[in-house]
Parts: structure tokens; sequence; C-alpha cells
């Protein structure tokens, strides 16, 4: 399956958005594990789309 940046986005907001409100503990740490690991996916979808850019702009 592929990672899809703008869902990942904007379950980051909604995580966010969650997170301000009044939540249990229990859930403010489940909330905070998902939006790690989204991050961590973001990051490196990002860091692979720039070395794309790279490789076309070096051709």
């Amino acid at each position: 399956m592929e990672f899809d940046f703008e869902k990942a986005m904007s379950r980051l907001t909604e995580i966010s958005e969650q997170m301000n409100g009044d939540v249990p503990l229990e859930t403010s740490i489940k909330l905070y594990s998902e939006a790690a690991e989204l991050v961590k996916k973001c990051r490196e979808y990002i860091q692979n789309a720039k070395l794309e850019v790279e490789k076309t702009e070096m051709k």
C-alpha cells in the first residue's frame, strides 16, 4: 500500500486538535504514539521525494 502524505498530514492535524482538548492520559499516549509514527513516515516520504528531485536535476 502506498503512503498518502496528504492523508497523513490531515490525520496529524486531527490528532493535534484532539490533544489540545480535554482527553484522558491513556488516549493522549495513544494519540502521541500515532502522531510520532506519522511524523516519521512523513519525514521519510519527504526525504525520498527530495532524493528524486535531486536525481532529476542531475540528468
